[in-house]
């Protein structure tokens, strides 16, 4: 079976650190996927926060997540510094890709690269909604040319 290739972002437009805590490793002393999967939504919930949103308003819409690929390629382990970068790409009508690499401080290794598949989401009418102009505008992207959706 082929494995997953994530494709990361051109640049990344948020940064942050995470320290692997114990309860993060699992019977292998290493970083259990699961607790790797926490990290990433963190890391996609700070970078909504540092842009000035939450998940359940981003100029009046919530965020949704539609997909979640991660592609992992090193160990990390207890107290180990994780760095966190941040991007975004693929915008199409709805939504966008969130590209995330993490790197293990240390080791100086890729422990995972990941993307997540979000779209906009009107909670009040429960239906997709179009990626706001402001939302790209804000992002430094109002160039950025759609992707066709099938």
């Amino acid at each position: 079976m082929p494995r997953i290739k994530v494709a990361l972002p051109d640049q990344f437009l948020f940064n942050m650190e995470r320290i692997v805590g114990l309860s993060d490793v699992n019977y292998a002393k290493h970083l259990d996927s699961v607790s790797m999967v926490s990290i990433l939504h963190e890391a996609r919930l700070q970078f909504l926060s540092s842009l000035g949103f939450t998940e359940s308003n981003i100029f009046g819409l919530g965020m949704v997540v539609t997909d979640f690929a991660v592609d992992y390629r090193s160990e990390s382990f207890a107290n180990d510094l994780l760095l966190i970068n941040v991007g975004v790409s693929a915008f199409n009508r709805y939504g966008f890709d969130i590209g995330i690499q993490v790197t293990n401080e240390a080791l100086e290794t890729v422990v995972c690269n990941a993307k997540i598949g979000v779209v906009f989401f009107d909670f009040d009418k429960h239906e997709i909604s179009q990626v706001p102009v402001a939302f790209k505008n804000k992002l430094g992207y109002p160039e950025i040319q759609e992707v066709q959706v099938a």
